[in-house]
């Protein structure tokens, strides 16, 4: 079950957006697997999930629950708000046919970082990310390669929110090795990501600026580790490079 984050939070509230999670989580549940896993009376649970069903978030087939598509509408009105959407789609795109690895363009959203469109066209390379799943920032070349750019101030205040959890055993833990990491990001001018997220999973990321230098996101070339050579990661710095100038200019030109 997903912990609760909030300290003030509506309990009913609450527990309706845990509901929804944990079935994303289970990819659909009975209303006995929902009982058992959250430890919630049957009746909470079983009005709640009514008045999801009721809403179109979640519907019911057979005995089973799943999240509804009204969830995908509202998902997509929200990515489609974001300014530079139309620009990253393209970019995206483009990327990933030059590069064919997966690419991406990710957002920081309350102080994680969440991928805004994403594209992976090659069948012998596996698909890492997911539109809309949120990560911590520390553990990825995306959140990375926005923290560097952030006051010490913000990135303390991250911290503070969600602290350092390792997702793998080669995760950044402590804030002194992450500081670290964030200098070496400002050096170089890119985020590494070497299975600190995902094992297996190997990433580049820049940060990218409107014109007045404030960050809109951060592209990212991500891939499996068995196709990395230095060769290969010197290209796609090269490539990203490119397509982040493009990426910006095309945001100047729109403004």
């Amino acid at each position: 079950m997903i912990p609760r984050r909030t300290e003030n939070g509506l309990k009913t509230t609450e527990i309706s957006l845990q509901l929804i999670e944990l079935l994303v989580e289970q990819n659909g549940a009975t209303l006995g697997d929902v009982v058992d896993e959250t430890g919630l009376a049957r009746s909470t649970v079983h009005n709640h999930l009514q008045t999801l069903s009721q809403y179109g978030y979640v519907v019911r087939e057979n005995n089973s629950y799943r999240v509804g598509l009204k969830l995908h509408h509202l998902g997509d009105f929200a990515r489609k708000q974001n300014e530079v959407y139309d620009i990253a789609k393209r970019i995206v795109t483009d990327l990933a046919d030059e590069t064919e690895l997966e690419v991406d363009f990710t957002v920081e959203e309350n102080g994680r970082t969440v991928s805004l469109y994403d594209v992976t066209n090659y069948t012998d390379t596996p698909s890492f990310l997911v539109d809309g799943r949120l990560f911590h920032m520390h553990s990825t070349a995306s959140g990375k390669s926005i923290l560097a750019e952030y006051p010490t101030a913000r990135v303390e205040e991250i911290l503070d929110q969600w602290g350092l959890p390792a997702e793998t055993s080669k995760t950044i833990t402590t804030r002194a090795e992450l500081f670290d990491d964030l200098d070496r990001t400002r050096e170089r001018g890119y985020a590494l990501n070497d299975e600190e997220a995902i094992e297996g999973l190997w990433a580049v990321s820049k940060v990218v600026k409107d014109q007045l230098g404030r960050v809109c996101g951060s592209l990212n070339v991500c891939g499996p580790t068995y196709l990395r050579t230095d060769e290969r990661e010197r290209a796609v710095v090269d490539q990203l490079e490119q397509q982040v100038t493009r990426f910006e200019q095309e945001i100047t030109n729109s403004g």
